[in-house]
């Protein structure tokens, strides 16, 4: 299936652009995190995750479907 993930902060410089259309074989959140862990050094960065604007409880082990965005959001500060 194919999903859109977006990137934000520290993210983007370790995945290397803001957002991607990238083909999986995950069927839900964990096998896409763990995918991405292997993948890329983002173990030490804290974020969550939203799926189609929607933020996702970081326990909470949500299905993915075709045409999903999964934006992984680190924290932020704001003025």
């Amino acid at each position: 299936m194919e999903v859109t993930l977006k990137y934000f902060g520290q993210l983007v410089d370790v995945m290397g652009s803001h957002e991607e259309i990238r083909s999986i074989k995950a069927q839900n959140t964990q096998e896409l995190l763990e995918h991405l862990q292997a993948q890329y050094a983002i173990s030490h960065i804290p974020f969550q995750l939203a799926i189609n604007q929607k933020l996702v409880d970081a326990e909470e082990n949500v299905n993915l479907n075709e045409g999903d965005v999964v934006a992984l959001l680190p924290p932020y500060a704001g003025g």
